[in-house]
């Protein structure tokens, strides 16, 4: 194997996938490293064995610090054993929807990565309150046809989708309140009852918190209200086999089928930062090597002369002197939460709401459909955060036929001292109860994952080092940040790469060739 690439990326994460195969794509020699011995790092999709041993792998660490670091999982549990066919399970560590329109599903298209995956519509979007569920209107006609709101309120609501679908960002109704609480600006500027407030809040802009900043939330509600009716009615694609995990593997793919090599399941064991003018470094070629990295097992080292890697992945020393890329997308400059308390669980039977809100059996119900716990909705649960519900099952062949996977998460802001188990075993047992599951629990796991911030030690990075945050845990914003933030290291990538001479390529590139070019290179019989 010859040693030298052009860039070295190491992580197999959404983030770091897309990068990998837009830099194979426009030319450059890329390698493409992970520790795990799977795709999707931290967003893998996992067959149940797998999630059986990730699990044991973090239950009795209590610090979860190892050579390289990487995200902390902490309060790590397990109940029941694995259930039988466990390799037909496809199980995400981080269970996320595609908005239709935006950065993530552009790339996903003019990268040709769609056509090794398979997508569809999330079902229902239902909110629960004090023991009732209530459908979320996805359209005008929903919003007349709902029987509980009052004439004026739904011309109040009209107005205010409106007014969230346009351009906001210099009304009169904004002016000074960018930054006030979105749930108060809904009360006070459109006079809409709590009650519409807290389903806006919740279940449209998808809110963590009852404090969340009201511009963030705007352009949330802004890009899910021009999704509507892309491809359907609901604003957002689902994919198979696990989601995200699977869509970086297909990243992975292209990125393969423009010539970079994979090396997975072996872990850095060395990084070499060379600067080529010192003196105890002289200039032995035209093109010196920046980096140099020993990879475990492997007889020869590696040379770059630019290195991408999740921050979790970075050494110390490293990543303090890392070009760290932020996501520039206006909706997810929310404060982020401290930690993540999260919740798997497998169900013996249908995982589909069994009625419709008038009473009447739903026979053809989507067993994708996402269920949001407004804070203070369920007695024993939170007072401050709002819970997300996310089913998978053989609609997205995530699951074999009469089972079903539920993913359950808490945003949480500050370390609450609790266990994940906790916080989230009462939200378990209420949506057990509204899909009349009760005794079909048959497995289920329970675990803190830690959200890792990096603030750059300095303001003069090394060249050629760019490092990528994890991938950001909201579940209808996360896929689109880390196309953001995909793009933006690849053109940073490709800085360093060319220096001055980066005009000369992009005075006419895009960050995808076109799809014309794409299939001429690749031939029409593509192997992997």
């Amino acid at each position: 194997m010859d040693n030298h690439f052009d860039v070295i990326v190491l992580g197999t994460g959404l983030t770091e996938s897309i990068t990998a195969a837009a830099l194979s794509k426009a030319g450059f020699k890329v390698a493409h490293i992970d520790p795990n011995p799977y795709y999707g790092a931290d967003e893998a999709s996992l067959s149940l064995d797998e999630l059986a041993q990730w699990v044991d792998q973090y239950k009795d660490d209590k610090t979860n610090q190892t050579v390289s670091p990487r995200p902390r999982y902490r309060s790590v549990t397990r109940c029941g054993e694995v259930p039988p066919h466990a390799k037909q399970y496809s199980v995400s560590l981080s269970p996320s929807v595609i908005p239709s329109v935006g950065p993530f599903i552009s790339s996903l298209i003019s990268s040709s990565v769609s056509r090794y995956g398979s997508f569809k519509l999330l079902g229902r979007v239902v909110i629960y309150d004090s023991g009732v569920v209530k459908d979320v209107p996805q359209s005008k006609d929903n919003i007349f046809q709902n029987k509980a709101m009052s004439l004026l309120e739904k011309r109040r609501l009209m107005r205010f989708l409106m007014f969230a679908g346009g351009d906001f960002e210099n009304s009169e109704e904004l002016q000074g309140l960018e930054n006030s609480p979105f749930l108060d600006f809904l009360q006070k500027k459109f006079l809409l009852s709590e009650a519409t407030a807290r389903v806006i809040t919740y279940a449209l802009a998808y809110c963590y918190f009852a404090n969340e900043q009201t511009l963030p939330a705007l352009h949330r509600i802004r890009t899910y209200l021009r999704a509507s009716g892309r491809y359907g009615s609901s604003s957002f694609l689902v994919g198979y086999y696990g989601g995200s995990g699977e869509i970086a593997q297909g990243f992975c793919r292209a990125s393969a089928v423009g010539g970079a090599v994979y090396i997975l399941g072996r872990s850095v064991t060395s990084f070499v930062s060379r600067d080529p003018a010192e003196p105890e470094h002289p200039v032995l070629t035209s093109d010196p090597a920046r980096f140099t990295v020993e990879v475990d097992d492997l007889p020869e080292r590696l040379h770059c002369q630019c290195l991408i890697s999740s921050t979790t992945l970075l050494p110390e020393h490293l990543r303090s002197q890392a070009d760290i890329i932020r996501s520039t997308i206006p909706s997810c400059n929310s404060p982020p939460p401290f930690t993540i308390a999260r919740c798997i669980a497998i169900v013996d039977g249908s995982i589909t709401l069994p009625y419709s809100l008038d009473g009447e059996d739903s026979g053809n119900a989507s067993d994708s459909l996402l269920l949001v716990f407004p804070p203070e909705s369920l007695e024993g649960g939170s007072t401050k955060s709002a819970v997300h519900v996310m089913t998978a099952g053989p609609g997205t062949m995530s699951a074999p036929a009469g089972k079903g996977i539920l993913y359950i998460s808490m945003a949480l802001p500050s370390d609450s001292g609790r266990s994940a188990e906790a916080l989230l075993r009462p939200y378990l047992t209420a949506v057990l109860v509204l899909l009349r599951a009760e005794e079909t629990l048959s497995y289920s796991t329970f675990y803190m994952q830690e959200l890792v911030s990096y603030t750059p030690i300095t303001t003069d990075s090394l060249m050629g080092l760019l490092a990528v945050p994890s991938l950001n845990p909201h579940l209808t914003q996360g896929v689109d940040e880390a196309a953001i933030v995909a793009e933006a290291t690849f053109w940073k990538a490709v800085a360093c790469l060319y220096g001055e001479r980066k005009a000369l390529f992009d005075q006419d590139s895009e960050f995808w060739p076109s799809l014309a070019e794409m299939e001429e290179n690749e031939g029409d019989d593509i192997q992997w």
